[in-house]
């Protein structure tokens, strides 16, 4: 597998830190901490992160790239078979793995056994967070038995984090300063109602398995992103999570995920909206097109789902007939050369416009 790049560096590539574990262990609070951004989305609920989420550390001079990932649940369900999917891909590509659990628990059997059948093959760390109270920093000074370093940290306080992370930099290859990149990259953003497809579309256009796909509606919540080639051109993807009507948004994690999803469309050059071919536009969607077109950013609406329509006709608000159409399949992969076509074609635009402005 290629090793990610990350956005920020001058296209050189970075040492890859994972952070895996069991639910609820304090994954993403550690990750948001290292990254210093609110990148990742914490709660209380399990398994809160299911796809790889990726972010830049520095750290006295030196640098890497940190992956978040779903918690480790014994569960056979589709949803969680792709969270655990997610989470090996992460692994695989790590040069250093970071198994974070909740120290007040300890280590439970499947836990061990994980870290059994890894560190034969991986360079493995163990990190016991949530030791906020010195009783419970006691209680775990013997779990070195594993033969694996072993560091006590609460990502919360970021007691101990700093120590961490000057191991880290000592243990990984030495790279150069973060710096922005000096190309320019346009980012799309994919959003739409759950379950309209945007995962699947996401890695049928960047062909790899990057989202994790359910017919669970709401499986996605971070934003996730993913790199798609067109020519000599680098775009940017971004999968986001579905937005209902807002009398049926839940609080708490579902609530952040819109927030996300709202802000990813700001930062986007181009905006590409997914309707259900079946269902036709709703409220939702249209609220989606002319947010995204009030801060004048070329919209495509993609009608999806074209495999399951039969002879029915699509269904949509008359209103959208301005903008630009396309009838999908992700599924089938029908109608996305012509996808890429509008996207490689509006990517262009866009960046013709920044040249413009720094003229």
């Amino acid at each position: 597998m290629e090793k990610t790049k990350s956005k920020l560096t001058e296209n050189q590539e970075l040492p890859l830190v994972a952070i895996i574990g069991p639910t609820n262990a304090g994954k993403s609070t550690l990750f948001n901490r290292i990254t210093g951004t609110p990148q990742a989305i914490t709660a209380r609920e399990e398994s809160t992160t299911r796809d790889r989420v990726y972010g830049d550390v520095e750290w006295q001079g030196h640098c890497f790239t940190a992956v978040d990932t779903g918690g480790l649940v014994d569960d056979k369900s589709e949803l969680y078979r792709g969270i655990r999917a997610q989470m090996f891909s992460a692994v695989e590509e790590a040069d250093l793995i970071l198994f974070v659990y909740d120290a007040r628990e300890g280590l439970q059997p499947q836990d061990q056994q994980f870290l059994d059948k890894l560190r034969s093959t991986k360079t493995i760390w163990l990190i016991g967070n949530k030791v906020d109270a010195p009783s419970i920093d006691k209680q775990i000074s013997s779990l070195e038995y594993l033969g694996l370093p072993f560091y006590k940290i609460s990502a919360v306080t970021g007691k101990g984090v700093g120590d961490l992370l000057e191991t880290i930099c000592k243990a990984l290859p030495k790279s150069g300063n973060l710096a922005k990149v000096s190309g320019y990259e346009p980012v799309i953003a994919l959003v739409g109602r759950p379950n309209v497809g945007k995962s699947t579309l996401l890695n049928a256009l960047t062909k790899t398995d990057r989202a994790v796909v359910s017919p669970i509606a709401g499986t996605t919540r971070d934003i996730v992103t993913a790199k798609l080639t067109i020519g000599d051109k680098e775009l940017l993807l971004a999968d986001t999570a579905g937005v209902r009507r807002r009398g049926k948004i839940d609080v708490g994690v579902e609530k952040f995920s819109v927030k996300r999803t709202l802000a990813a469309i700001n930062f986007a050059n181009i905006v590409v909206v997914i309707v259900d071919a079946q269902e036709g536009t709703t409220r939702a969607d249209l609220h989606l097109i002319y947010f995204a077109n009030k801060l004048q950013k070329p919209v495509l609406v993609i009608f999806n789902k074209s495999d399951l329509l039969g002879d029915r006709p699509i269904t949509f608000h008359h209103h959208i007939a301005k903008f630009d159409q396309l009838i999908t399949s992700a599924l089938t992969g029908e109608g996305l050369g012509a996808v890429l076509e509008w996207i490689e074609k509006k990517a262009q635009e866009s960046e013709d416009k920044q040249i413009i402005k720094r003229q």
